[in-house]
């Protein structure tokens, strides 16, 4: 066979070859011409955008919620924990009562009634009008305790009657309920003990609504307001703080039910763009 022939047929073979090629090529060039400007449509570039932007909505909001949402997870486990604390509390109360039932041994405090008082009371728990007498707040309302200093002689009839009188003008100074009395504290205990063994007086006393006490029964008195304030104090701070986790009920709920409608609708809009039916994508309210 003639090789310039097979020459030639190879070389109608090659150019046959290209030009369906090239025409493959310009066939599919426009094909892809034509998609893309389907795609390009600006009413899909806008719905691009608008995804992109929720898009980056939900990226903003996780890094926004992570630590406000840890710190009140840490908040919540620090109340639960103080909170398991009080039990605690309440048997620090009951000891405390428990010793009242024994003999107290107080440091014998060479003071003044305001100054003893000053030891255990903040400012605000007391206040004091004039010499010798001081009001306590508690409770019951203000109690006014009237302070008798001890003299060299014995406690008479008419120094009891003097106090009984001044006793009864400290008493209607002040705007109480009528069951609620007064104190009269005997820094000297020989005159607390005179006091004690006189019947006549006591029942004055009684009738004044007025409670006698030694330094004893001071210390004893202080001691139980002072645990009382402390006892307010943490019934007020532990409901403010339980208050404060009333706004988080129902929260949880809502956030799962968001979500779970986005990744539910998020789904169906996938079935739509793949040819199925659109379905209901409302939100329940």
């Amino acid at each position: 066979m003639n090789p310039y022939f097979l020459i030639t047929l190879v070389l109608v073979g090659l150019f046959v070859w290209t030009i369906g090629t090239f025409f493959f090529w310009r066939i599919s060039q426009r094909s892809k011409s034509r998609s893309s400007q389907v795609l390009v449509q600006p009413v899909f570039r806008l719905a691009e955008q608008w995804l992109v932007e929720s898009q980056k909505k939900m990226e903003d909001l996780i890094q926004k919620s992570e630590q406000p949402l840890s710190t009140a997870q840490n908040e919540l486990l620090e109340l639960r924990l103080e909170a398991s604390r009080l039990p605690q509390g309440v048997k620090n109360l009951r000891m405390v009562r428990e010793s009242l039932a024994h003999p107290l041994r107080p440091v014998a405090l060479q003071k003044k009634l305001v100054d003893i008082t000053k030891l255990y009371l903040d400012e605000g728990d007391f206040r004091r009008e004039e010499e010798g007498v001081v009001y306590f707040k508690s409770s019951m309302g203000e109690m006014p305790c009237m302070e008798v200093e001890g003299e060299s002689r014995p406690l008479s009839d008419a120094q009891m009657k003097v106090l009984l009188s001044e006793a009864n003008r400290v008493l209607g100074k002040k705007d109480q309920n009528p069951v609620t009395g007064g104190f009269i504290y005997f820094g000297n205990d020989k005159d607390y003990q005179t006091c004690l063994t006189n019947g006549e007086w006591m029942e004055g006393l009684k009738a004044h609504r007025l409670m006698v006490m030694d330094f004893k029964g001071l210390t004893a008195l202080l001691i139980s307001l002072r645990l009382s304030k402390d006892v307010d104090r943490v019934v007020r701070v532990f409901n403010q703080g339980v208050q404060t986790t009333v706004g988080l009920t129902g929260q949880s709920d809502k956030m799962s039910e968001a979500l779970s409608a986005l990744s539910a609708n998020s789904l169906k809009t996938r079935t739509v763009m793949e040819g199925n039916p659109p379905g209901d994508l409302k939100v329940a309210p």
